[in-house]
């Protein structure tokens, strides 16, 4: 029987809840969670002081069906925690996931879980492939193994016919490609891929351009490609802020991004992080072609804050000690200099505080 299928903001066993989903899949008007995502643990193990639990990310879920490439997790599977055992406590009640498939469940160790999941993609790409069952005169078969000898599964391929006609596909947990009542001639087959997707560097200015980029192996060049660029915070579901169309081009896929905030939608901005909760953004981008998806490593964003202390008409106010509380929860002490100035570099992009102890108010950064 199915479990209830588990979403961003379903609570686990300890008292947590799960702060990471996919957002372009919806269950319940919610990102649906997958093995991978992270999720939170308030309680605290005993101690003095009392060590804080470590929330972690979600450590099962269903083999057979998977959302963006990952087992989709549900009630009752298994979180990781730095303290006793945590479960997913909650779920979508009208969206139920199973198992899938038979069998018995002897077998263990490391490899389990990634065996799992590559005979998840070969089962998944079953369905729609154009194999042959049979074999009938003129046919051709291609089969891929790795270094072991073992089957490829879980791979897009594009196959040519002697006619030149072209079909695309997935290898199956065979590894094999079949074709029956085919023409005389010549075939081929490209095993299609989406690699490295990397950013130029791992961290970036605010206003500079960052350039992406990724290998491809077996798409023809010119063919339509899109990166989107997402953020991901310490709360919320992972936000798309960015789209790019471009093509493949010798062999690769590039395009460029720049960090920014529109002037027009600042206030908004920095409403929206009043502070609730701490923020340390970072940003990934996905590129999808042809079928296949890659996904980059996290970009750090760094910017820089100016102070300027100024008493009766304009007056600078020199030698003024200050606390600056920075989005992510750093804090930050020091002194103004003799023109009532200071500069803090390599600081998060947010909202932060800025107090003056000695005086009589703490104002804020001008936004």
């Amino acid at each position: 029987m199915g479990k209830p299928a588990a979403r961003l903001g379903d609570m686990t066993a300890h008292g947590g809840s799960i702060v990471v989903g996919l957002p372009t899949v919806l269950i319940g008007g919610m990102p649906a969670a997958r093995v991978g995502d992270m999720h939170v643990c308030p309680m605290l193990n005993p101690g003095v002081p009392p060590p804080p639990h470590v929330g972690g990310p979600i450590m099962m879920g269903s083999p057979m069906v998977l959302i963006g490439g990952m087992p989709a997790a549900r009630m009752g599977d298994m979180v990781t925690c730095a303290g006793p055992p945590d479960t997913i406590m909650l779920g979508c009640m009208t969206v139920l996931i199973g198992e899938g498939g038979s069998g018995s469940a002897a077998g263990g160790g490391a490899g389990t879980s990634a065996a799992a999941a590559a005979s998840a993609s070969a089962a998944t790409a079953t369905w729609g492939n154009l194999e042959s069952t049979t074999k009938r005169e003129h046919w051709v078969e291609f089969k891929f193994v790795d270094k072991a000898g073992l089957p490829v599964s879980g791979v897009s391929y594009q196959f040519t016919g002697p006619d030149g006609k072209e079909s695309s596909g997935v290898l199956t947990e065979s590894g094999a490609i079949r074709r029956d009542a085919i023409p005389t001639g010549a075939c081929k087959v490209d095993l299609v891929s989406v690699t490295n997707a990397k950013w130029s560097k791992a961290k970036a200015e605010a206003g500079e351009k960052i350039k992406m980029s990724c290998k491809v192996s077996g798409i023809k060049p010119q063919t339509p490609a899109t990166i989107n660029v997402y953020r991901t915070d310490l709360a919320g579901p992972d936000e798309l802020v960015h789209t790019l169309d471009t093509k493949v081009d010798n062999g690769q896929i590039q395009g460029e991004w720049c960090y920014a905030i529109d002037p027009s939608k600042e206030e908004e901005l920095l409403r929206a992080q009043e502070p609730q909760m701490y923020s340390a953004p970072r940003y990934y981008f996905e590129v999808q072609v042809q079928g296949c998806k890659a996904r980059s490593g996290l970009l750090n964003h760094i910017d820089y804050i100016e102070i300027n202390l100024a008493g009766y008409k304009g007056k600078p106010i020199a030698d003024e000690k200050y606390v600056l509380i920075l989005s992510s929860g750093e804090i930050r002490r020091g002194c103004l200099d003799s023109n009532g100035h200071a500069k803090e570099d390599r600081v998060v992009p947010g909202k932060s505080h800025l107090i003056f102890p000695s005086l009589t108010f703490s104002p804020r950064r001008k936004r």
